[in-house]
């Protein structure tokens, strides 16, 4: 007990695991007031939130990568002088837009069947938060400091010949502007796409009855999209998802995570191309 008193005096465990607790609270809070019949609907909900999300993360790995629109488009693409200039950035195309339909478009028309509203899975841009006022957050504010910290760890590893090689990952993304700002335009919307997938479908579609679990529910799929990144940032995506699906639920909006997760990758982007002189002239 001890020793978890000290640990909760570290400022950002401090806060997640309060944040956590309060979610557990109102989640039994929320448990006791149901019916039988109640807590079946819900269970039920449950299992067809992650009935589905496993369909979409299995079909988005099988038939929503590169390597599939290689073996089925490549060819296609190479018999074609004008489609060939562009054919990575065609299949990051393919990549971006199954992406976008599989993290963003079927989940939301999932909750529309089901006659939910999909701005009350964390799409709010008013930070509507039904938890208590020790771990309410502003979500724009919070968005400003989180990216305020990030971004001069950015800059110093920009010098670092691994970053300069990984970023951007479309390669010829410095060949022009119509190259540059097609890939930044559909590589960001994924990350829109990726954070109402975990943060939003996932999380908020959990929250109520299971608490906190249902941090730890999102965070391990999100993991796992990572395991193919080096072992620092597949780590890092751990922390990462507690602490976005944390934030999101004490701002009720997952619009600071997205903010983030595109500033920061913007970022990483342009500072490599500007390093490597890989930067198209305006």
């Amino acid at each position: 007990m001890g020793s978890l008193r000290l640990i909760r005096r570290i400022p950002l465990v401090g806060f997640l695991l309060s944040a956590w607790d309060s979610f557990d609270e109102q989640a039994v809070a929320f448990r006791n007031t149901l019916s039988p019949e109640q807590h079946a609907v819900h269970i039920q909900k449950i299992r067809e939130v992650l009935l589905v999300a496993a369909v979409l993360l299995v079909l988005g790995y099988g038939i929503g990568d590169r390597p599939f629109f290689e073996a089925t488009f490549g060819p296609i693409v190479q018999a074609s002088p004008s489609l060939e200039r562009y054919h990575e950035l065609l299949s990051f195309t393919y990549w971006s837009v199954c992406k976008i339909l599989g993290y963003g478009l079927l989940p939301a028309l999932h909750l529309r069947i089901r006659g939910e509203r999909v701005a009350d899975y964390g799409l709010s841009f008013r930070s509507l938060s039904s938890v208590s006022e020790s771990i309410r957050l502003p979500w724009g504010r919070t968005y400003l400091i989180l990216f305020a910290g990030i971004l001069p760890l950015v800059f110093a590893v920009s010098f670092t010949p691994a970053f300069q090689q990984s970023y951007p990952f479309y390669e010829k993304s410095g060949r022009s502007v119509f190259d540059f700002v097609v890939w930044e335009v559909e590589y960001l919307l994924t990350f829109v796409a990726v954070e109402f997938f975990f943060r939003g479908y996932l999380l908020f579609g959990l929250r109520r009855y299971l608490g906190s679990l249902s941090l730890f529910v999102s965070m391990v799929p999100y993991a796992l999209i990572h395991v193919l990144k080096p072992t620092p940032e597949a780590l890092g995506s751990i922390f990462a998802g507690l602490l976005l699906g944390t934030l999101a639920l004490c701002t009720g909006t997952l619009w600071s995570g997205v903010l983030l997760h595109v500033s920061v990758a913007l970022s990483m982007d342009v500072l490599s191309s500007l390093q490597t002189g890989r930067f198209p002239k305006f």
